[in-house]
């Protein structure tokens, strides 16, 4: 049971994990070379993170849906603004406003490799992330069943 859990979950972040990690390095660098503030490479990192991990889930989800559904493009529309409401913005507030902006704060001072200090921040934030995540994902297939 566990296995195909474990399955499932990477199916459904690992992709989009995999390409927000190094657009939140890249951000931080570009920003941090413009900026000379690490708080605000941390901001930018962290939105750019957002935009390409829920961008490519929001895509998949979508692209899903519509294969198996006769309904409306709008009705689709709801159900995934819904489901990912329901999935992601307990875990998303605390990772956005707190947890990920501090990871990315503190760890250049504490690692000297700029690039690797944001990398460890980044993959000790989706730790964070990902338990409650999971959790609700799980609560939310109970729950809504589509």
């Amino acid at each position: 049971m566990w296995k195909d859990k474990v399955k499932e979950w990477v199916c459904r972040y690992g992709l989009s994990l995999a390409l927000a990690i190094p657009a939140a390095v890249i951000t931080a660098k570009l920003v941090y070379s413009v900026s000379g503030s690490l708080v605000v490479a941390a901001l930018a990192a962290t939105w750019a993170d957002n935009i390409v991990f829920y961008g490519l889930i929001a895509y998949k989800d979508l692209k899903r849906r519509k294969r198996r559904s006769t309904k409306s493009a709008l009705h689709g529309m709801l159900k995934l603004m819904r489901n990912m409401i329901f999935e992601f913005s307990p875990a998303e507030y605390l990772d956005s406003f707190l947890i990920r902006p501090f990871y990315l704060s503190v760890f250049p001072y504490l690692i000297a490799n700029y690039s690797l200090a944001i990398f460890l921040g980044s993959l000790a934030a989706e730790i964070s992330y990902f338990i409650p995540t999971i959790l609700a994902y799980e609560l939310r297939k109970k729950v809504f069943k589509d």
